[in-house]
């Protein structure tokens, strides 16, 4: 099985304290503090909407180690399996309601 969070790695950490991303509608948030080797990532799954409006939030931390990135990414793939992802899509066109006699569209 491809492993989808691949890229995950000590030195990716390094490039933001926040990071948000998705695969298509699979949602997940980091946030590091600390310190590489004694610092933690937070993690952050969660229903294909923004951050701040999920309800369905789960979260775990980890050491900013290369154990804890490996476990990070473990839990991720479980959480991606556990969720499933669809690819991510608006639909197109979106139906007006009817108003004043139009045709809805």
């Amino acid at each position: 099985m491809e492993d989808r969070f691949d890229f995950l790695n000590m030195q990716f950490f390094t490039k933001a304290s926040v990071y948000p991303g998705s695969l298509g509608t699979f949602r997940y948030r980091f946030q590091r503090t600390g310190w590489l080797e004694t610092g933690s990532i937070q993690a952050w799954v969660y229903e294909n909407t923004s951050f701040e409006l999920a309800q369905d939030v789960e979260t775990e931390t980890f050491p900013w180690t290369e154990e804890g990135v490996e476990a990070l990414r473990k839990w991720l793939g479980n959480k991606l399996e556990e969720r499933g992802a669809e690819p991510y899509r608006i639909p197109f066109p979106a139906a007006r309601p009817l108003q004043d006699g139009g045709d809805g569209v």
